[in-house]
């Protein structure tokens, strides 16, 4: 995946699930790369750990 198309993403999830704002949006997508490093990596645990929570109940 493209750097810029990651960060699509999750300013994505961000909009959706975390309800940030336009004006936050741009704060996020603008911030020092080890903060968007620190965001992004939460997301994709929260992700990670919900899939495992699904799969673990479909089964």
């Amino acid at each position: 995946m493209k750097e810029g198309n990651k960060d699509a993403v999750y300013l994505h999830y961000a909009f959706h699930e975390l309800h940030y704002s336009p004006s936050q949006l741009l704060e996020l997508y603008e911030a020092p790369r080890f903060f968007k490093a620190f965001l992004y990596g939460s997301i994709e645990f929260l992700l990670e750990e919900r899939a495992k929570e699904s799969k673990k109940n479909n089964t």
